[in-house]
């Protein structure tokens, strides 16, 4: 019994070994590259005072990396003064859990939700330009989908889909549903965060760059 505690006793000890050996050769990371942890993110978002292009070019990069855009005003400077720009999207049915290469349904509840009901999102974002810095205002609003009766009922009639219907004419900062088919759902705040956090990230990155 002992001969067998001290083998059990000694593959543990060369376990150990092995884990903390492949861990110390993984590659750490450089002071530059160590992530910066920017706390509580506000929304507006401050971001650094880049030129216009770049702040629109990376604003739209990010949303357009879970919508389609179908509006677009930039950043303009009008006699000396800076304009505010801003982008809308077209809603999006939400991304289920068998669809892993799309982001717009964040891990956890979101994602559950959209994968045992018909959800959809659409995006408004502001940006805001202030005195030593621009505001990133993005806000995500989330519908669910209103059926006469349950899709695979056994009731006979005849029902409709509203899966396509867009809502492309309301720019009005407070969300005004106008459609048939859909119950707004208020806003989704795990997604406005995740794409503020990697705005704030791709900013400060490019303003890092422009100062070296």
């Amino acid at each position: 019994m002992s001969r067998i505690r001290h083998k059990l006793t000694g593959l543990l000890l060369i376990g150990t070994i092995v884990l903390t050996s492949c861990h110390g050769l993984q590659p750490q990371p450089m002071p530059d590259e160590a992530p910066i942890d920017f706390g509580p993110l506000a929304n507006p978002l401050p971001v650094p005072m880049l030129s216009r292009d770049e702040v629109m070019d990376t604003v739209s990069d990010e949303v357009g990396n879970y919508f389609r855009i179908i509006r677009e005003e930039r950043v303009r400077l009008l006699e000396d003064i800076l304009t505010e720009g801003w982008i809308e999207t077209q809603p999006r049915i939400g991304a289920t859990a068998l669809e892993p290469w799309r982001r717009d349904s964040t891990p956890g509840f979101e994602l559950a939700h959209a994968t045992l009901q018909t959800v959809r999102r659409f995006a408004r974002v502001r940006v805001i330009p202030a005195e030593n810095s621009y505001l990133i205002d993005v806000k995500v609003y989330k519908e669910l989908e209103d059926l006469p009766q349950p899709l695979l009922s056994g009731v006979s009639g005849k029902y409709s889909r509203f899966d396509n219907s867009i809502d492309i004419d309301n720019l009005q900062d407070d969300y005004a549903p106008r459609e048939r088919g859909w119950i707004p759902m208020g806003r989704d705040y795990s997604l406005e965060n995740t794409m503020l956090s990697n705005i704030q990230k791709r900013t400060h990155k490019l303003a890092r760059i422009g100062y070296d």
